[in-house]
């Protein structure tokens, strides 16, 4: 199911793509709606010379622009600068906007690696289970991430792990569960590795089950067609017999 934005302001019949994914913007509050629903993924780079040349010649919005032309100048703060798109319609709520801010502000000066992870934390807590999943294993493959001690390692693989599981891959969750125990130790590990390999025994029967009445379905239908076919040769046979009787009483077929 689709969903619908209201756009009190102007919209335009030429888009801003965003790249990262892959994603059209017509109008201010789809790109609030975008700041809303992908906190994660914004950094630098997103209030770019292009947003603001976008927001001024295709929006019209001269002040908005201005205000980020001169955020931009002055090296304001990734959060600040999202703050006032924000501010400039009323799609977000006041709760929101300070959540928005409070997120990016909390990213400001980290290690590359810190952000990652926080994005991926954040993916996982917002059930996009595959955006979470490919972020954990970028970050896993970074040279840096060996630095890290084993405890954390430990936790991103328990994260990993917890992602399969909302995306119903149990076998591949207990396998997650079991990495992560064997960098941390810790004992709940252990239990979420059971707990998943039970939950895959329970859907490999529940499948098992499936296909199982499913081919009992099948072959019944299989022997209903045999019994209709039986019908139909015991008529045919009946005529047969009929027209042999016609036949030798009257030396003709009827």
């Amino acid at each position: 199911m689709g969903e619908l934005i209201l756009c009190n302001r102007k919209e335009t019949d030429v888009p801003y793509y965003l790249e990262q994914n892959m994603i059209n913007i017509y109008s201010l509050e789809e790109l609030n709606w975008y700041i809303l629903n992908h906190t994660e993924y914004l950094d630098d780079s997103f209030v770019s010379d292009d947003l603001i040349s976008w927001i001024a010649e295709e929006l019209k919005d001269l002040e908005l622009a201005g205000q980020l032309k001169e955020a931009v100048r002055k090296k304001i703060t990734l959060a600040k600068k999202v703050r006032l798109l924000m501010d400039a319609c009323g799609f977000c709520t006041k709760k929101e906007k300070d959540e928005i801010e409070y997120a990016l502000a909390e990213v400001e000066n980290k290690s590359e690696i810190e952000c990652m992870k926080i994005r991926a934390d954040r993916s996982l807590m917002n059930h996009r289970y595959v955006m979470a999943i490919r972020e954990y294993m970028r970050l896993l493959q970074k040279e840096e991430t060996g630095k890290l001690a084993t405890s954390v390692i430990g936790n991103i693989w328990n994260n990993i792990g917890v992602a399969h599981t909302g995306l119903f891959l149990y076998r591949d969750a207990a396998r997650c569960f079991k990495k992560a125990y064997d960098y941390n130790n810790n004992p709940a590990c252990m239990r979420e590795m059971e707990e998943a390999w039970r939950m895959a025994a329970q859907d490999e029967k529940e499948q098992i089950y499936e296909v199982s009445e499913e081919l009992q379905k099948t072959l019944e239908d299989i022997h209903k067609q045999w019994n209709d076919e039986e019908e139909v040769l015991e008529a045919f046979r009946d005529v047969l017999d009929k027209k042999k009787y016609i036949y030798e009483s009257n030396g003709r077929w009827a």
